[in-house]
């Protein structure tokens, strides 16, 4: 049995220790389990880098039975993923050993126990160990996986993109909802704390820019744009991307109500012109920039087009932060990325106090209900929505063909937007 381990000082240190098998008794309302299949993507390197800012480190704690240094909490690091694992042993009577659960689990092969007390729906449990109080509600989920009949394939995109389309999900749903009736309006950020009227939510005389278009959550969130009802649609949508013909060719599938403009990132310059340039009948009075994770410049060349732009004086222009690039970033590089997003007065996305507050407002069961409704939707038509997309596959944790390898390539921005890497452990 092996753990991928961290470096907290350095990222891009990293390394796969074995690790002794744990004899300890199992607590009550326990269960004992081996992560069997997990996907890497972008955002796990956030996960490590904001890792003790927020707590996510915390979510699987480095045993200390390993040898010394890296028993050390404070200089090594466990990183979590999204996917599958499988109970090998329980003290809750509804999850017997076998038992498939999904969640946010361990980059090992170790065995690694949860303290779970029943959530809101049957077969849905939130994680309660005293070292977890502090990580964000959404990552402490876990529900029982019914795995009839699906096969590997759709367990692999359950794990590479399932937790990100819900993301994508609670952008275009709720965040900007079409519907505020059916789905009041939530805050990207600190839902409750934050005023987020119907007017903010409302993208009927705005223009969404989506930058870093290529990112799973930029890809899930065009989709679920794409599935709005006529005259509930934003008036454009402008994508930023890498990958122009894959995205093109998604959005002519996807038959949006609106315009749908690809441009390369080269083509910033021409952000201004584009929007200025669509023939509505309704005035344009928003744009709403998103930044998935794009390049360098990017975010501030666009800003700064549309704000430049002559016809398009008096419009607003709201910057939505949502993730990062693919890359390692320095303190100093982090340092520089807060203040660039604090002077365009950026609203910051955070998905688990969304998710949380959804689940609050319309109800667990209706909530889960229309995510698995779309996330379905996505499913059925994937060569469509994502035709480029593809998953590679994996094993173990050790070596080039394992989780290593593939941290060493998210490190290096060496994993390309068209790929989806999952992992049997």
């Amino acid at each position: 049995m092996s753990i991928h381990l961290i470096s907290k000082a350095n990222i891009a240190e990293h390394l796969t220790i074995d690790v002794p098998p744990s004899d300890s008794p199992l607590k009550p309302s326990s269960v004992r389990i081996r992560s069997s299949l997990l996907s890497l993507t972008s955002n796990n390197l956030s996960y490590a880098l904001l890792g003790t800012y927020m707590h996510w480190w915390d979510t699987c704690p480095v045993p200390l039975t390993l040898p010394p240094p890296y028993n050390n909490p404070s200089d090594y690091g466990i990183v979590p993923a999204w996917g599958l694992a499988t109970v090998l042993d329980s003290t809750i009577p509804s999850l017997t050993p076998g038992t498939i659960l999904w969640g946010f689990w361990p980059t090992g092969s170790h065995a690694f126990d949860l303290t779970l007390t029943p959530a809101e729906l049957p077969g849905h449990y939130k994680e309660v160990s005293a070292h977890r109080k502090d990580v964000l509600p959404l990552y402490n989920r876990y529900r029982v996986f019914d795995t009839q009949g699906n096969d590997l394939s759709t367990f692999g995109w359950d794990a590479a993109v399932g937790t990100i389309f819900v993301a994508g999900y609670l952008l275009a749903e709720y965040m900007f909802t079409p519907d505020p009736a059916s789905h009041p309006a939530i805050h990207p950020s600190e839902p409750g704390a934050l005023e987020w009227k119907a007017s903010d939510a409302d993208l009927s005389k705005s223009i969404f820019v989506s930058l870093g278009a290529s990112t799973k959550t930029a890809r899930s969130t065009a989709f679920n744009f794409f599935a709005r009802s006529p005259g509930t649609e934003p008036l454009g949508l402008l994508q930023f991307t890498s990958s122009v013909d894959a995205l093109s060719e998604a959005a002519a599938k996807g038959s949006p109500n609106f315009a749908v403009g690809t441009l390369p990132y080269s083509d910033v310059e021409l952000a201004g012109k584009w929007i200025a340039g669509l023939e509505l009948e309704t005035k344009i009075e928003r744009v709403v920039v998103a930044d998935f994770g794009s390049r360098d410049g990017v975010l501030v060349g666009v800003v700064e087009d549309i704000r430049g732009n002559e016809r398009l004086k008096g419009v607003e222009v709201v910057v939505l932060a949502v993730g990062g690039q693919q890359k390692v970033y320095s303190f100093d590089e982090i340092m520089a990325e807060q203040a660039m997003l604090a002077s365009l007065n950026r609203v910051q996305m955070n998905t688990s106090p969304a998710y949380e507050e959804a689940i609050k407002l319309v109800g667990a069961e209706e909530f889960y209900r229309g995510v698995q409704e779309r996330w379905n939707s996505w499913l059925e038509n994937r060569e469509a929505a994502a035709p480029d997309l593809r998953l590679v596959w994996g094993g173990g944790v050790a070596g080039e063909e394992g989780i290593e390898g593939c941290w060493g390539k998210l490190c290096g921005s060496k994993v390309r937007p068209e790929e989806a890497h999952v992992f049997r452990i």
